[in-house]
């Protein structure tokens, strides 16, 4: 009953997962209109190609316009995201009063930037979830986001990422409730912190298909220390490891802050914003994971080695089977 109880728990928290999951399938979409000086209004949609089954997104043409011909679908450069471009004319052709909508969050996570630039104005940008899945233009008096927002984009996009998690629940049945973890978490965010910033500002830039094959294959790496039992390379340097999957992780997410156009005066508040989200969230996550092992600790056997023989198999064979996939995906072998 004991070893039933240990694997139920760990199903339920790493085979969970879709199989099929993206480095973070969940990020954000992103959803523009670009008034032109003609009167005219190019509203863009940018979504993810890797999605969860059922899980699908779609913008509403706002009641106030027209659409003026077919819309444009396209794949960006290295085919990650599905780009959808229409034309419309509205009235007011500055769209105040319009009301922006996006349907499907009835069975999605999924989050939606909404950015709104008029000629001549700042740029207007909002964030659209289960929560709160329409907004109403408005005359633009200081809309940026605040620094809530941002801090909530980064507890979601912890939250909708598997193989982020599996890692952060990988890490506690490594280092159990110890500092060691706590300064591994931390070198995941710091690591996350940098290549977001980075990339977000142009500065590094990587081919989205490896990134997410290497992501997958440090999870494995982690999966092999906790099977062998022995305080190896991860437990001796916990900041190595877990560093290197935020680098990999910051890389894997940059592209939706920066194609959401945001202005260069709000990356600051968005990178902190982001980034403390996504701490807190890791935090939350670790402590909910060890307060669900304290009340089965009865039940467990005496010998941990043993116990964490069925996590370690469970995570590694999640892992590899995201490395072979997004390895065939990297190559063109499968979509």
């Amino acid at each position: 009953m004991t070893r039933i109880a240990l694997l139920g728990l760990w199903a339920a928290l790493t085979l969970g997962a879709p199989m099929h999951a993206g480095a973070h399938p969940l990020a954000p979409s992103v959803l523009s209109f670009e008034h032109r000086a003609d009167g005219t209004v190019t509203m863009g949609w940018r979504a993810p190609v890797k999605r969860p089954t059922g899980q699908s997104l779609r913008p509403r043409i706002p009641e106030a316009c027209e659409q003026l011909g077919p819309a444009v679908v396209e794949k960006n450069e290295d085919e990650t995201a599905i780009i959808e471009t229409t034309e419309l004319r509205c009235d007011p052709p500055d769209m105040l009063g319009a009301v922006v909508r996006v349907d499907g969050f009835e069975d999605s996570s999924v989050t939606v930037v909404v950015r709104i630039a008029r000629p001549g104005a700042d740029v207007h940008h909002a964030i659209l979830d289960r929560g709160t899945r329409e907004l109403t233009v408005v005359a633009q008096v200081d809309e940026s986001h605040s620094f809530f927002e941002y801090l909530m984009l980064g507890v979601g996009h912890l939250l909708s990422g598997w193989d982020h998690l599996t890692f952060v629940l990988g890490l506690l049945v490594l280092f159990g409730w110890h500092r060691r973890l706590v300064a591994a978490v931390t070198a995941f965010t710091v690591g996350h912190s940098l290549t977001l910033a980075l990339s977000v500002l142009g500065i590094v830039s990587l081919p989205t298909a490896l990134v997410e094959a290497s992501i997958a294959l440090t999870i494995v790496v982690l999966a092999l220390e906790i099977q062998s039992g022995t305080h190896g390379p991860v437990w001796k340097h916990p900041w190595t490891l877990p560093g290197a999957l935020g680098l990999l992780h910051g890389l894997g997410f940059a592209s939706v802050l920066f194609d959401a156009g945001l202005p260069a005066e709000e990356i600051p508040l968005a990178l902190l914003g982001f980034n403390l989200g996504l701490e807190l969230a890791q935090l939350a996550v670790i402590s909910v994971a060890w307060l669900s092992f304290k009340a089965f600790r009865s039940a467990l056997p005496s010998t941990w080695q043993s116990n964490r023989t069925i996590p370690a198999y469970l995570i590694g064979s999640l892992a590899a089977f995201w490395f072979i996939e997004r390895m065939l995906a990297a190559f063109g072998i499968v979509a």
